[in-house]
């Protein structure tokens, strides 16, 4: 009897390592997901003025920041850094922002800092798109799809590549 408990004992240590360790993938994959979107978007975006490097930065608290970090395709063209949200760093030097969570005066704060400038904005949580965000990713149990503001990108200069927005979800009007 105490050989069969020991026995269930390991079974049921080893399949919440084998469950922990698939939602560990199951995330992993997830991040690879949401870094081949974001990459896809910007690779079909056009800036009114091309820069020599496009800066990438990262603004609130983001999930996939480290997916985006090592599954950088391009490199050579788009360096990454994380910018604090209380510093008084600008967003001149940043052509692509990316949103992670952060307070609602926040988020309201920094759209109202960057919207109307040449920067393409994509955020991980809603509800960026109705607040002036262009891309924003949704997610769901087993996909990723993305919400797209045709106002905000309009106002920014950017050209994004049509075949791109009729992959988006358009964001419902208000």
């Amino acid at each position: 009897m105490p050989l069969l408990l020991a026995w269930l004992g390991l079974f049921c240590l080893l399949l919440s390592i084998q469950i922990s360790h698939a939602a560990a993938s199951d995330e992993v994959m997830r991040g690879k997901q949401v870094a081949q979107i974001v990459y896809g978007i910007v690779s079909y975006t056009r800036w009114p003025t091309p820069p020599a490097k496009l800066e990438m930065c990262i603004i609130g608290d983001t999930r996939y920041m480290d997916a985006l970090i090592a599954s950088n395709p391009m490199s050579n063209h788009i360096s990454i850094r994380q910018m604090a949200l209380h510093t008084p760093e600008t967003f001149d030097q940043c052509q692509i922002a990316y949103i992670g969570f952060m307070e609602i005066s926040e988020r309201d704060a920094l759209l109202t800092q960057i919207i109307s400038k040449p920067i393409l904005i994509i955020s991980e949580p809603p509800p960026a798109c109705s607040a002036g965000g262009m891309f924003c990713l949704q997610f769901r149990e087993d996909n990723i799809y993305f919400e797209v503001n045709l106002d905000t990108i309009a106002r920014s200069g950017l050209r994004v590549h049509p075949n791109v927005l009729k992959l988006g979800k358009r964001k419902a009007t208000q």
